[in-house]
């Protein structure tokens, strides 16, 4: 039940804006000094920014510095003006999301108001006071280059921004980060997924499938890969901000259409492996839509609405030989309806409100929604996805009180869900005794209910006393997350005599005995988790600046968070962050910077953890029957199976996990340095240099070591949420001791940039980075496990006496201490070389040529055999991370070198003051694909050697066309 007094209380501060701050989230801030012709400062003159919803003014100080506030992201005309003085006009100045520009240049002459001064500088494209690195990523940028639909597929057009893997493309690698320790906001919405931490509605089985939201409702994204404030948080990767579009005093839209249709689509690279491999023959993708927006009131209200249906389909085929090889070609389908409305009240100069709703609500027909129901012997394994996306929602402040406090104040909510039926209610079977493997039987485990809501509550203010901008503000989110699990399959009776609560996953083993043997592999006894989260955080920030020419920004934030679950609760609390940062403009005309930062950055944990660490789990890992029916369980002692084995139950999870009553919140120290300056106009070049270190994790480490499953007396595997450190010791029999995570990020990035202007634009760059160590994150990509703070890096200690001595009796492959410093090496997200380069040349006759490259280095590549004891494969490393893996392509330490061309032409035809626009996009133009992956899995489950070993396990997409055209009034 939702804490109804707590959200009065809240609203209550709204409306009296008791404490509040300011934040640029949503806006940008113009700033600058007015001189007269001697160079002394100018207090009393009106300066006035005129843009497409309207004008805001301000009045210099005296020091003659003004600072015009919460301004939408676009183009503006300032005029200063002062009775006795010619008016001085520059026209064209940029303002950008999240940014603050600082305007140089307004010199003011004796003379009367009618006479006019026309500043022919450009607005300078460095940011002076901000020690932010990332990008700025224009809706012009979007409609001229070659990127996908969604907002998502820009974010790789920043430096720091890399592929994060089987994570998905929806959720990138920032700044060394996991695809799972981002934030995304849109609209000042925080979006990211309540369970998992990724973006929009994230399920363990399909990944993301939010995130609908298309480039046409955007208006500006902006990506944080480091060096951000005290204001930000809440991530330990990047920050993704995105300000939609609005309306203006000119009634303006767009009605558009896109196809990527496989006809035009080259041919896909099959895999063929010895266990079957579902392969894609053919994707297309469509959509439909509108947007328009426009005054109401004149100057003072404005609305903006968008709707974007679409579809996509993934065409499929079974392995050949297998049975439903004969259904041929099969469709995944799948619709999206995307839509977003803003209404935009400039209530007086210095007050405004917006109200903005968008969402992505969907849902994918019956059919092969998992690839792997075309490896089943029937389709029991076709499901439908009733529902998945969301709907967001957010009401916004910004008011000016005086020329010297600013105030924002906001309630947001966001929700999503993942809801999927299966077509059959049979237990999923897999044959073992034969190979191919025969799957048979229903999906297994799915989700009936993956449903999360965030209450967003905020105030925020700023204080400009002197030379300081002293800003400071609060932050509650108010969360639930529902996750209700199932397995496909009636209940059953486990050996200890208890019911279970869902079906089960089961494999048929060989027996030299009775010639085979049914293990459950998977199995619950509860699966209902329903959790809450209260998250608060505050910060006071203090931008100083000495002179004209340096900025200093130190900072605190703290962090609280408690994760509620069905049976226990867990507080984090006293995490106290420290940023200080600063910046020296040597140019003194605000179009170059020096600058470094310094921080602490904590992560949010999210609530999976308090679904399966402060729920019951309750999981079956092991119960071995002799019949289908399960109904006869094989007594432990009795030697049976194969690997043979006398344990033949047991369970994980059963109760609550134990918490360390001293654990804290996993955080990492950044330290960035670099420099930026504008050489030319609208042309920006930059270096720095990034350094990132894991200075404590949080995560579940195993109770007991795994010889203890084999000669103890273990018979449940549990877990302890704790900071693992050198020496922190196994609790049973103190049989081994685990060790400290180790997370080394350092990287040297060069940036060179061109606004648009002169009809051509560039956003290029060149990273080199170094991704060493243990532990990736949240996300642990070398297997795909999607369990943020209760990965398997430590369910086991790596300095356990007894490992080595038992690995040949019971057959282990892995080496457990690899998981440690003896294995320490690149990490799955390492990329030491990428370059990436986007642009576009605009063309007078309306031609608009643009294109994209993206070089990158493969991945590196370690051989992972399977856990014993609960029989996952891709568990254990058998050598050191990045050690190579022999593959169908020789010895491999790494995936090849990676090389991307996308092409990108739009023609617009004009007819008055409307224009239809035809476009094409390549991507992958030269059609390069090649291998992206291999299979690093050496068992496919415990004692089952993987017959694919080292076989190639993806491509590069081939060559894609998109079509599309625009009707633009």
């Amino acid at each position: 039940m939702r804490r109804n007094h707590f959200a009065v209380v809240i609203a209550a501060l709204l409306m009296l804006v008791a404490t509040a701050s300011y934040a640029q989230e949503t806006t940008g801030t113009l700033t600058g000094r007015v001189v007269d012709s001697q160079g002394l400062a100018m207090p009393g003159v009106t300066v006035t920014a005129t843009g497409a919803q309207g004008a805001k003014s301000a009045t210099t100080d005296g020091d003659g510095r003004f600072r015009l506030s919460y301004l939408t992201p676009g183009a503006y005309d300032v005029q200063a003006e002062l009775q006795g003085f010619k008016t001085v006009k520059q026209s064209g100045v940029t303002v950008s999301l999240g940014q603050t520009i600082e305007l140089s240049g307004l010199r003011m002459e004796v003379g009367g108001l009618a006479e006019t001064v026309e500043v022919q500088a450009t607005s300078p494209v460095v940011d002076t006071t901000s020690t932010t690195v990332g990008a700025t990523i224009s809706s012009e940028t979007l409609t001229r280059v070659p990127v996908g639909r969604r907002f998502t597929d820009a974010l790789y057009i920043a430096p720091g921004v890399s592929n994060a893997g089987s994570v998905g493309q929806a959720n990138p690698s920032m700044g060394g980060g996991s695809g799972l320790e981002n934030q995304y906001v849109i609209d000042g919405v925080n979006i990211t997924n309540s369970g998992y931490g990724a973006v929009g509605s994230y399920s363990i089985v399909f990944g993301s499938l939010g995130s609908g939201v298309t480039f046409d409702f955007v208006k500006e994204i902006q990506v944080k890969t480091g060096g951000y404030e005290a204001e930000y948080g809440q991530s330990t990767g990047g920050v993704v901000n995105v300000v939609t579009k609005s309306g203006t005093n000119r009634l303006r839209g767009t009605l558009f259409g896109y196809v990527r249709p496989d006809a035009l689509e080259d041919d896909y690279k099959q895999i063929v492996s010895e266990n079957g491999t579902v392969n894609t023959t053919g994707t297309s993708t469509s959509d439909v839509g509108f947007e328009v927006g426009g005054p109401i009131v004149r100057d003072h209200l404005f609305f903006f609405g968008a709707i974007d249906p679409q579809w996509e389909t993934r065409t499929m085929i079974a392995p050949p030989d297998f049975p439903l090889r004969s259904l041929g070609e099969v469709d995944r389908k799948r619709e999206i309806f995307t839509y977003s409305a803003k209404a935009s009240w400039q209530v007086t100069s210095n007050n405004r409100l917006d109200a903005s709703f968008f969402g992505d609500p969907s849902n994918g027909k019956n059919g092969p929604q998992r690839s792997s129901a075309l490896l089943r012997t029937d389709t029991a394994g076709f499901s439908r996805l009733d529902k998945y996306g969301g709907h967001n929602q957010v009401v916004k402040y910004d008011g000016v009180i005086t020329s010297k406090w600013l105030v924002e104040a906001m309630f947001a909510r966001a929700q999503n869900a993942i809801e999927e039926t299966p077509s059959v209610n049979d237990h999923s079977v897999s044959d073992r005794t034969v190979v191919p493997n025969v799957i048979s039987g229903g999906i297994g485990f799915y989700e009936v209910g993956n449903d999360g809501e965030n209450l967003q509550y905020q105030i925020k203010s700023t204080h400009l006393l002197g030379n300081h901008q002293i800003r400071y503000g609060v932050l509650y989110e108010d969360i639930t997350y529902d996750n209700v699990i199932q397995r496909t399959g009636p209940t059953f009776t486990l050996p200890n005599g208890e019911q279970t609560a869902t079906g089960a996953s089961i494999q048929i083993l060989p027996d030299p005995n009775v010639g085979q043997i049914y293990r459950v592999t998977r199995a619950n006894t509860s699966n209902v988790r329903n959790t809450t989260q209260q998250y608060t955080n505050f910060f006071v920030q203090d931008t100083v600046r000495i002179g004209e020419r340096l900025t200093i920004r130190p900072g605190l934030r703290y962090e609280q968070q408690k994760l509620v679950g069905n049976l226990a609760d867990f507080k984090w609390d006293n995490n106290w962050a420290l940023r200080i940062g600063g910046t020296y403009d040597p140019s003194g005309q605000g179009r170059a910077k020096i600058y470094a930062n310094w921080g602490r950055f904590y992560a949010k944990i999210p609530n999976d953890l308090a679904a399966r660490a402060l729920s019951a789990d309750a999981g079956v890992n092991r119960a071995d029957y002799y019949d289908a029916g399960l109904t006869r369980p094989i007594p432990d002692g009795v030697v049976a199976g194969s690997p043979a084995t006398s344990v033949h139950f047991l369970t994980a999870g059963t109760a609550a996990s134990d918490f360390d009553p001293n654990a804290k919140s996993t955080y990492l120290d950044e330290s960035v340095v670099g420099f930026e300056f504008e050489p030319i106009t609208n042309i920006s070049l930059g270096a720095r240099y990034i350094r990132r270190r894991f200075g404590r994790i949080l995560e579940d480490v195993g109770t007991a070591a795994i010889s203890q499953y084999f000669i103890g007396d273990v018979a449940s595997t549990e877990y302890f949420i704790t900071n693992p450190r050198d020496g922190y010791p196994a609790t049973v029999n103190g049989a081994g001791a685990f060790e400290s995570a180790i997370h080394d990020y350092d990287a040297v990035e060069i940036t060179a940039e061109k606004r648009f202007s002169n009809n051509w634009q560039v956003q290029s760059s060149y990273r080199w980075s170094r991704l060493h160590g243990t532990f990736e994150g949240f996300y642990r990509n070398d297997n795909g496990q999607s369990d943020p703070a209760i990965t398997s890096l430590y369910d086991f200690p790596t300095n356990d006496p007894d490992y080595i001595a038992l690995a040949p009796e019971f057959g282990f492959r892995g080496d457990i201490r690899y998981l440690g410093k003896l294995g320490a090496g690149p990490l799955p997200t390492d990329r030491p070389h990428q370059i990436k380069a986007y642009g576009s040349r605009t063309f007078d006759f309306g031609l608009n040529l643009g294109a994209g490259i993206v070089l990158s280095s493969g991945s590196p590549l370690t051989a992972l055999a399977a856990n014993p004891v609960y029989e996952n494969g891709g568990e254990i490393p058998e050598g050191p991370r990045g050690s190579g893996i022999q593959t169908v392509d020789g010895f491999k330490k790494r995936t090849p070198f990676e090389t991307g061309l996308d092409f990108h032409a739009d023609y617009g035809i004009r007819f008055g003051e409307q224009r239809i626009v035809l476009l094409a996009d390549f991507f992958n133009l030269t059609n390069l694909q090649r291998v992206r992956d291999y299979d690093n899995f050496t068992e496919n489950t415990f004692g089952a050697l993987n017959p694919s070993y080292g076989a190639r396990f993806a491509y590069q997409t081939p060559r894609q066309i998109r079509l599309g055209v625009r009707f633009e009034f």
